[in-house]
């Protein structure tokens, strides 16, 4: 693997998604994360799902009210987010039961098991000191998901954000009995992300978001293929040690593979990056053994 040398802090123009700067505001400061929510209502019974028309635009005014990233970090983000709900008996309150998918560009995530209470009136806020059954999951979530994407900006970029989702994560032993269900799961999650393989997962991030830059930036291929090739070499060995290491490398592979292929179509060593890449992701063997020149 080449050993390249990077700068702590890549310029924030290179950043994918960095389009403008958000301004701002002087008196509430809206959030720079905005959120695509749809909430899946029609397993409900009749009368629960008409006091749920409305669930979906609250947890929107939720994420987006909230100011999630850092005064350096501040840049246009969006995330999907969709909540599958079911009735959760009970004599006490209204309780849902939810499957919650959010993702961003690289990464998904996916959970099975959410639980919460919620009535049309509930105000949803925001708190570092405390979990709550619906604002803790999201809190949690969305911190994980940014600190995927902050890790794209620069080396460990996220760690604060993951630091937060740790937070969120320990704080979860504290909820409600009845509501408790997946913070285990949640913790072990958040936990790995300290731990190798995936710190070396996260380091990739550094090649291949530097190669993308000086791509796109300064129309430099010889120094982005060089960083793209140390950053499959990282996947290779992450893949190869599995550990604790879920499915982050493939969901990665499967939002940059199109960039890969671009940059290499053209190299004169591209039958080494191909074959490699069809190891790594063969999901879309036929794709690179279109440029493989002895297949």
């Amino acid at each position: 693997m080449l050993d390249l040398k990077l700068p702590n802090r890549f310029p924030a123009l290179w950043y994918p998604l960095c389009l403008v700067l958000l301004s701002v505001p002087c008196v509430v400061q809206a959030g720079s994360v905005k959120a695509k929510v749809q909430a899946i209502i029609d397993k409900l019974p009749e009368d629960k799902e008409q006091k749920m028309q409305g669930f979906a635009d609250a947890v929107q005014e939720y994420i987006e009210d909230v100011e999630w990233l850092e005064e350096d970090d501040r840049m246009p983000l969006e995330l999907s987010i969709q909540l599958f709900l079911s009735e959760s008996l009970s004599n006490v309150e209204d309780r849902y039961n939810c499957e919650f998918l959010i993702s961003s560009s690289d990464v998904q995530y996916f959970d099975r098991r959410v639980r919460f209470p919620f009535e049309p009136t509930d105000l949803l806020v925001y708190s570092e000191q405390s979990v709550e059954p619906l604002t803790g999951v999201l809190n949690f979530y969305i911190n994980m998901v940014l600190g995927s994407e902050m890790d794209k900006v620069r080396g460990m970029g996220g760690d604060i954000y993951y630091k937060r989702a740790l937070n969120f994560g320990a704080l979860g032993k504290f909820v409600r009995t009845e509501f408790s269900a997946g913070w285990t799961q949640r913790v072990e999650l958040i936990n790995r992300v300290f731990r190798k393989p995936f710190m070396r997962f996260r380091e990739m991030k550094d090649y291949y978001f530097y190669g993308l830059y000086v791509l796109e930036e300064e129309n430099n291929k010889k120094d982005a293929r060089a960083n793209f090739i140390s950053a499959l070499d990282i996947i290779e060995e992450v893949m190869e040690t599995k550990g604790n290491l879920m499915e982050e490398p493939q969901q990665f592979l499967n939002s940059h593979y199109t960039e890969i292929v671009d940059l290499f179509k053209d190299y004169s060593h591209r039958d080494d990056v191909f074959k490699k890449l069809i190891k790594l992701d063969p999901d879309h063997r036929d794709i690179y053994e279109k440029h493989i020149t002895d297949s």
